[in-house]
């Protein structure tokens, strides 16, 4: 995606280790990676604040209706628009709370030690689900993503035993599967090998990447999936640099410039 988007439960057997969340805009410390193991994410946002909401576009200016004003043009079908850029819907608070695995197995991307990968809707979000799977897959499948130089391969899958999970929901949705991290229905995260994405933040980005949707939902999938892989966070290694895809970009560019590419 500092943050380690982690935390120490202990429970029977199990344990998640869990990492202190700096607040916004203070010193998120080296620009090591630190170890990712339990809920990870991007940050908390102020104590006592729900930001469910992105924060809001400049309003565009109303034309006037004279005779000579052009007629505007047809906006493209959702077809027609780069896979990345489709299904850009209304944000929600809440949706049914029942989870779907998009069907479908896909061919393997890449060369290297496999990793397979499920995608996961919750049910009654706006939008096709096919157009959130098909973003993932061709995020994870495109070199600059985790499986550059044969380190991995990935392919989509639909069973229960997928190495990852990639998992679309609504902000309550989120705050509950993220839990005991605080992502106060803003910021997605990571806890075990799901990679939790916040419907709010796919549909409307944040301020900072200048209307680029496109990159930073690249960002997202890289950011959240680099936890389940064990990656931690770090800081913008100097003014102008594009921002390392492990960087909390959702809280802040430091200077840096937005990116989403783990190789970019």
């Amino acid at each position: 995606m500092g943050l380690a988007l982690g935390l120490c439960l202990v429970s029977g057997a199990s344990a998640v280790l869990m990492v202190s969340v700096p607040e916004p805009g203070s010193d998120a410390g080296s620009s090591e990676e630190t170890s990712a193991s339990g809920p990870m994410g991007d940050g908390v946002p102020d104590e006592g604040s729900d930001r469910r909401a992105a924060p809001e576009n400049d309003p565009v200016a109303e034309s006037s209706t004279g005779a000579n004003t052009p007629s505007p043009s047809p906006s493209p079908t959702e077809e027609e628009l780069p896979v990345l850029l489709r299904s850009v819907v209304e944000e929600v608070d809440t949706a049914d709370g029942d989870l779907k695995v998009v069907e479908g197995e896909g061919e393997v991307m890449g060369e290297g030690p496999l990793t397979t990968f499920a995608v996961e809707i919750e049910e009654g979000l706006p939008g096709e689900d096919e157009d959130f799977s098909d973003a993932v897959e061709e995020i994870l499948g495109d070199p600059r993503s985790w499986g550059e130089d044969g380190d991995r391969s990935f392919q989509k899958v639909d069973g229960d035993d997928a190495d990852i999970r990639v998992l679309l929901a609504a902000p309550d949705t989120v705050d509950r599967l993220c839990a005991p991290l605080r992502t106060n229905g803003y910021v997605s995260c990571a806890n075990g090998n799901r990679a939790i994405i916040n419907q709010n933040r796919w549909v409307s980005g944040v301020d900072h990447f200048d209307d680029d949707l496109e990159t930073y939902r690249i960002y997202l999938i890289n950011h959240e999936v680099g936890h389940t892989l064990g990656h931690g966070h770090v800081n913008c290694p100097g003014d102008g640099e594009p921002a390392p895809v492990m960087q909390q970009q959702t809280l802040g560019l430091q200077g840096c410039e937005a990116n989403g590419w783990v190789h970019p």
